[in-house]
Formats: structure tokens, C-alpha cells, sequence
């Protein structure tokens, strides 16, 4: 069987897990030049937060969401929204000049949907990961379920 682009969710325990905060962080950063959501709503994450991301075949990251939900249902919900709206998505070039590295995120109405997997070094590898990630977006699938990223709550017994 042959395995395309899909759609992984993963859940932290809360939205103060150290697991989600190097999420958080790229999300500020690569979210900058839109101060609307430039700072990550983190309310209401107390019990739990929940992101997606887009991987490929071989589960390679290419996009991330760009919104952490608390719940598996508004982040699934999201992500397919953000795939109905793939051909539809205005792409936003970033970088960081004094590091030297490129960014990009996807917007529908100004709204930020997905961004870069990570920071790029050259221009070239950034306008790759877009062409790759808008395509493989448009036919991605959606896993169902959640992976828990605090390790200490999967063991069984006391």
C-alpha cells in the first residue's frame, strides 16, 4: 500500500508542556509580520493542546498548523479547512535577516493557516518546501487519533 501526504496530529499535556514550547516559538517567529497572530492563544489549554502537521510519504514534516487547539476536533476540523482551501491558500514570505534563514506561512483572508516546517537556509530550499508542501496539502489525508508526547503518561500502572 502506498502512502501519500497526510495529516498528523500530535497532543501535548498542556499548553505549558516543555514539549510545545520550541512549537510555540516557531510559530512567533515565523508568524512576526502578522502581529494578529503573531502570539499564540493559549487559553483554555490547560488540559491539553493539540496541533497538526503535514507529512509526507517517507513522514518527512513539510507544513505545521498555525493555531494549537485544545481539542483533537478543532485542530482536525482545522485541518480540513485548510485543505478545502489548499488552491486557494496566499503564500507570505519571512525571514530573519540577522540569522540568515527563510520562512513562509500560508494565509486564507489574511488568516494564517500553515506554516514552514522549519527555517530554511537559502531562498531556493524555501520556494521548494512551499511548491512541495501546497501540493502534497492538496492531497493530503487525515490520520485519526492523536500521539501524547509526555512519554510518562504511557506507561501503564502505578
Amino acid at each position: 500500500m502506498t502512502v501519500g501526504p497526510r495529516i498528523v496530529f500530535t497532543r501535548f499535556v498542556s499548553g505549558d508542556s516543555p514539549k510545545l514550547q520550541p512549537w510555540i516559538s516557531h510559530l512567533k517567529r515565523t508568524l512576526r509580520s502578522n502581529p494578529r497572530y503573531a502570539t499564540p492563544v493559549l487559553d483554555g489549554l490547560e488540559s491539553g493542546a493539540v496541533v497538526w502537521q503535514l507529512a509526507s510519504g517517507n513522514s518527512r514534516q513539510l507544513g505545521r498548523s498555525a493555531r494549537i487547539f485544545s481539542s483533537f476536533e478543532g485542530a482536525s476540523a482545522d485541518a480540513e479547512r485548510t485543505i478545502a482551501r489548499a488552491a486557494d491558500l496566499d503564500t507570505v514570505l519571512v525571514s530573519e535577516h540577522l540569522r540568515g534563514v527563510y520562512g513562509w506561512y500560508a494565509a486564507a483572508d489574511g488568516e494564517p493557516l500553515v506554516t514552514s516546517a522549519r527555517w530554511y537556509e537559502t531562498e531556493r530550499d524555501r520556494a521548494r518546501s512551499i511548491a512541495l508542501a501546497l501540493t502534497s496539502l492538496a492531497t493530503a489525508t487525515l490520520q485519526s487519533g492523536t500521539r501524547l508526547v509526555d512519554a510518562s503518561l504511557m506507561r501503564e500502572g502505578p
